[in-house]
């Protein structure tokens, strides 16, 4: 009997862990997604500045040292994950200005980064069509997406 008691604490202790894990550490620790395919070699680079009248203004870049740069700058962010409700509360969608980008390493493995508004700068939603990704929001800790940097980059290459 007593062999049933320590059973059942140590599953509720388990379960306990796990829920804490999930709803309070995982969004405590720094953890950058992209930063597993940063040393991808072949990689594709568009993103879209979106207006609030509804155009948009694109850029692509298939140089492979431009998106190499490309793809250092976006894996070398320091990324807290967000909960999507906080995300949000931060982000203000009225007419406003934003930026979506997505890098694509082969026909099949592609990584968007969306959400990336004027005003809220430091937080963006990473999401992929890979197998086991971590999407969600994320915020950019100590410093904001430098949107120039990249179509600097990007205007180099034309």
């Amino acid at each position: 009997m007593k062999k049933i008691k320590y059973l059942a604490f140590a599953i509720v202790i388990v379960l306990l862990s796990i829920y804490l894990y999930k709803s309070f550490i995982y969004y405590l620790i720094p953890f950058n997604p992209i930063k597993e395919y940063s040393s991808e070699s072949d990689v594709d680079f568009h993103i879209t500045k979106n207006l609030p009248n509804g155009e948009g203004v694109n850029a692509k870049c298939h140089d492979t040292k431009t998106c190499g740069l490309v793809l250092e700058y976006l894996s070398g962010l320091k990324l807290i994950p967000l909960k999507d409700k906080a995300a949000q509360e931060m982000i203000n969608y009225e007419n406003a200005t934003y930026f979506n980008g997505m890098l694509k390493f082969n026909e099949s493995e592609m990584i968007f980064i969306s959400d990336i508004f004027i005003d809220t700068p430091n937080v963006l939603r990473i999401s992929s069509s890979i197998t086991g990704f971590k999407d969600g929001y994320y915020e950019i800790e100590d410093s904001t997406f430098d949107y120039n940097y990249i179509y600097d980059l990007i205007g180099d290459t034309k």
